[in-house]
């Protein structure tokens, strides 16, 4: 069973591991500066006695946080593995096509 809550982090923890993590999944690198679809990752889950230190904690995004496994020898090679997948690369090249060509995506409503 996979419990991803972060039940008792506190707002200024997650604002200070996003801030460390530059506020980008560190598995597949998508970067969220709104953090909407950030969420802090215990590497080793609170359920086998995971705590809430700095050294435990990681960004992902939704996607990767939903496939991440539940021990650190697994997640250190989950996470060093190439992302492949997911709505990730997707929200990947919207941003960069978002980003290259922001003309396509100006509001014509007047």
């Amino acid at each position: 069973m996979k419990m991803h809550e972060n039940r008792g982090l506190s707002p200024i923890l997650r604002r200070d591991i996003l801030d460390r993590d530059n506020y980008a999944c560190q598995k597949c690198r998508f970067e969220d500066k709104t953090a909407k679809t950030l969420e802090v990752h215990h590497i080793i889950p609170q359920f086998l006695g995971g705590d809430d230190k700095i050294d435990n904690l990681i960004t992902l995004c939704s996607d990767c946080h939903h496939f991440a496994p539940n021990t650190k020898k697994d997640f250190e090679e989950y996470v060093g593995d190439e992302c492949n997948g997911t709505m990730t690369i997707f929200l990947k090249a919207w941003n960069k096509c978002r980003k290259e060509h922001p003309e396509l995506f100006e509001n014509t409503t007047t």
